[in-house]
């Protein structure tokens, strides 16, 4: 609604777990860093764990995009240990899900090797991860057995709320090779956090003013999901009062509109 008239390509705050919208920030560049060394190194999975909307599914694909991985992404894991398995055979081969269990894991253990051996090791990325039964992690952890010249075939990365990792069976739990949490952002993050996001839509000039930066991330607590949130609502309020920059009384209107929304809060 709000793009040419602030001459952008696009809603700046629209999509945000897709790693094209990853801002390189220092608290965010950290947890990737960490994460890969798990992975790559040490050569075990990895939990990612934090509150509500830090932007963890975002930091998982963009994880996955910095490593080449041919990656999948659960984000529905409350599934029975059988049908998992069958999903995942048929998300790593990109074929029909294959009848029963016993045959998806034979699928499985092939098409892991074969991606591994040509040197794109497989990653799973397991979101929502609190909502996985544990005959699931049992099975998960049974497939971190299998290898390639003597390296794990799958990497997996678990993604989670911060009690996910006491929920973790213990087997697995002993594996991790990195834990990592992404903080919330810091005022001067936050600031460069929108402009990174306004300027990769296209925005020429700042659209938010010092005052309305430093009241954006008050309001918001520097918690990404909020900051799309109330900065989007920001924009389309200075759209509607055909102001040309957003300033902090703006950033007030949007913050109060923004927790008065039950569903958007």
């Amino acid at each position: 609604m709000y793009e040419s008239r602030f001459g952008l390509s696009r809603r700046p705050f629209g999509e945000t777990a897709t790693p094209t919208a990853y801002v390189a920030l220092p608290s965010r560049d950290a947890v990737l860093r960490r994460l890969r060394y798990g992975l790559e190194y040490a050569q075990g999975p990895v939990l990612l764990h934090g509150a509500p909307g830090v932007g963890k599914s975002l930091l998982a694909n963009r994880l996955a995009l910095e490593t080449a991985a041919a990656a999948v992404h659960l984000t529905f894991p409350a599934l029975p240990a059988g049908d998992l398995l069958a999903f995942l055979a048929g998300e790593f081969r990109g074929g029909p899900i294959e009848p029963s269990p016993a045959l998806a894991l034979r699928r499985l253990r092939e098409t892991l090797g074969e991606l591994a051996a040509r040197g794109r090791r497989p990653l799973l990325i397991v979101d929502d991860a609190g909502a996985v039964a544990e005959p699931c992690w049992e099975a998960l952890r049974l497939l971190l057995n299998f290898q390639v010249d003597g390296a794990p075939a799958l990497a997996l990365v678990i993604v989670g709320d911060d009690e996910v990792a006491w929920r973790l069976p213990e087997p697995l739990r002993e594996r991790l090779a990195a834990v990592s949490s992404p903080p919330r952002l810091t005022r001067s993050e936050t600031a460069a956090y929108v402009e990174g996001r306004l300027t990769a839509a296209g925005a020429r000039a700042p659209l938010f003013d010092p005052e309305a930066l430093a009241a954006l991330h008050d309001a918001t607590l520097g918690t990404p999901r909020r900051l799309n949130h109330v900065a989007d609502l920001a924009l389309l309020i200075a759209f509607a009062e055909e102001s040309p920059i957003v300033d902090a009384r703006v950033v007030a209107l949007a913050a109060r509109e923004f927790q008065a929304d039950p569903l958007a809060a």
